[in-house]
């Protein structure tokens, strides 16, 4: 949940064994089948409005699976917040997720508390209870981490009573958690926030058990956006129901009241934005904290942009001869089936369809071909715009390797030479750059010029050390390549000038 001010205006896969034995339990346990296998994400929130716009984002996001929420006692009373969580479920027809309520704390409700409840949950529409009834926080959270015994993420968006009292009656489950995402300090801080003096103990159980943490705040001195009228006019554009979600509970009501006195902050949303997006601030290493790093060099302005971008969802790349696009690492070569899933939890399926496509098309991966499907993809996003409705002017002229931008450029765009919709420009000197039209609107994208150098160098290293045509070069440039679409964010990649907003 909060800052201190709130008060006042705040994969790994199982193995097959494990596998077996996970199916066996979720057989007769209260958590909902699921078609997914292997860890997830548990969300553990107190249900303010940043809580249900952080959720909105989570459950929306075709790169996340959620499995478990729970809820603590902090904005709103566990029962209550249980409640609304299943209406959030109900309104974005989420069915495959379990909600347990945690304990109250006998701790003096928030001063704050009738901000969170007194939102016009109702519009919602009634509450979707899961299958399985509302169970204790604790006695779920440990059957999900008995049920996946590696790599879940823990999201927590309030105090940590709920994970810290499920690890003291199971402390070796720690083991199958890899990260814990807090909104929250750090053991020790100068001036702990609202989470961390909610239930300070819970923070020292967390703080001895061994888990790698971060504390994703609003650094000192950095002010958290607000939630205004303006950003949810931006909202109000966008044709998504998580969108939608936000948009009915802040503007009646109380709601509609806390916006207008700019008491609503951008809090919670920093966890899910920076989760989906990593490219926002970075993490530094907590002082005699080992495992635990805290946020810093966040752009607020950035964290607003990258929330309403989040929300567009591009419509998906549908297929005409394939059932699906392959990702599974038996239908991947070795070198790509190991990098494959940081590429996907990183830039999402959408990206990896472009890519894959690509280099297909061009019968070779390579990292110019892929950053022309980074560029075409990230010029969809800005214009919130489907496969071939863009035109676009390459300025790569014809000569590789700068010219197999071209390539990835018509498959992630559906741009393409056959129907006239891109051109290539040869009247000038080749830069990786190209411009998008969409209507009367115009984009352009450039790579930055530290990352032309950057590449430029790359490549001209192993022309240096194989020769340009060897076998050798390409097969370092394979694996090079692979490494570039890993570490390339197409959102921060790109020098962006237009009239797109």
């Amino acid at each position: 949940m909060n800052q201190t001010s709130r008060g006042v205006g705040c994969p790994a896969r199982l193995a097959a064994a494990a596998a077996l034995a996970a199916a066996v339990l979720l057989a007769c346990s209260p958590l909902p089948a699921s078609g997914h296998t292997g860890a997830g994400v548990i969300v553990d929130t107190d249900m303010a409005a940043d809580d249900a716009r952080a959720l909105a984002l989570l459950l929306t996001s075709p790169y996340v699976h959620v499995t478990l929420v729970v809820t603590s006692d902090g904005a709103s009373p566990p029962d209550v917040g249980a409640t609304n969580v299943c209406r959030i479920l109900g309104f974005l027809k989420q069915t495959g997720v379990a909600v347990g309520v945690g304990r109250t704390l006998g701790a003096p409700a928030p001063a704050f508390r009738s901000n969170a409840t007194g939102l016009d949950w109702e519009r919602l529409g009634p509450p979707a209870i899961p299958p399985g009834g509302l169970r204790g926080a604790q006695e779920l959270i440990r059957l999900a981490l008995r049920s996946a015994p590696y790599g879940n993420l823990y999201i927590c968006l309030g105090p940590l009573s709920n994970l810290a009292e499920a690890l003291e009656a199971e402390p070796e489950l720690a083991r199958a958690i890899s990260l814990v995402l807090w909104y929250g300090t750090p053991p020790g801080a100068a001036r702990p926030d609202w989470n961390a003096q909610r239930d300070p103990a819970a923070l020292k159980r967390i703080a001895r058990a061994g888990l790698r943490v971060e504390a994703i705040g609003w650094p000192d001195g950095t002010a958290a956006p607000p939630v205004d009228d303006s950003l949810l006019s931006e909202l109000a554009l966008i044709r998504s129901p998580a969108a939608d979600l936000i948009l009915r509970l802040h503007q009646s009501g109380r709601g509609a009241e806390l916006v207008q006195k700019r008491h609503l902050k951008l809090w919670d949303d920093l966890v899910a934005v920076r989760f989906l997006n990593p490219s926002l601030g970075t993490m530094d290493a907590v002082p005699d904290q080992p495992g635990w790093s805290q946020l810093s060099g966040v752009d607020a302005a950035a964290l607003r942009r990258t929330l309403v971008a989040t929300l567009r969802m591009l419509p998906p790349r549908g297929t005409v001869i394939m059932a699906d696009f392959p990702a599974a690492p038996q239908d991947l070569l070795p070198d790509v089936a190991e990098a494959a899933p940081a590429i996907l939890a990183r830039h999402g399926l959408e990206e990896w369809k472009a890519a894959v496509l690509t280099s297909e098309l061009h019968r070779h991966l390579g990292t110019y071909s892929i950053i022309g499907a980074k560029m075409g993809l990230r010029a969809r996003e800005r214009f919130n715009v489907a496969l071939d409705e863009l035109r676009v002017e390459s300025h790569a002229g014809l000569e590789p390797p700068l010219s197999c931008l071209n390539d990835g450029l018509q498959v992630a765009t559906g741009a393409s030479l056959g129907r006239g919709t891109i051109t290539v420009l040869t009247n000038g000197p080749p830069v990786c750059e190209a411009i998008f039209r969409h209507g009367e609107a115009q984009l352009r994208l450039r790579l930055k010029p530290e990352l032309v150098r950057r590449i430029a160098d790359d490549l001209a290293a192993l022309v240096k050390r194989h020769g340009g045509t060897t076998p050798e070069y390409f097969q370092e440039v394979r694996a090079l390549s692979l490494k570039h679409w890993l570490e390339l964010d197409r959102s921060t990649m790109f020098d962006e000038e237009g009239s797109v907003l």
